[in-house]
């Protein structure tokens, strides 16, 4: 098995709420959070993304926005679903 298949991967179901609360739009939010728009069009819809990933976007947006949740609370693994 390749070890990307064997990563962890991981979503945030409070994504779009956060990104709709702050941003207009996923261009103006990856603009915000330095990050790539098709990242957070994939976090968006519930794809999976790399927790690193992930990690790094609620950091940028925790450090910009009152989140509202701890950021542990807003990652769930993939692999126990």
């Amino acid at each position: 098995m390749s070890a990307k298949k064997k990563r962890a991967w991981f979503i945030c179901p409070q994504w779009q709420k956060l990104v709709a609360d702050h941003y207009p739009s996923d261009i103006d939010a990856a603009r915000a959070l330095h990050t790539d728009p098709r990242v957070l069009a994939a976090l968006r819809t519930g794809s999976p993304v790399a927790k690193s990933t992930v990690l790094k976007m609620l950091r940028q947006a925790g450090r910009r926005h009152r989140l509202g949740w701890p950021i542990e609370d807003l990652v769930i693994d993939t692999r126990g679903r």
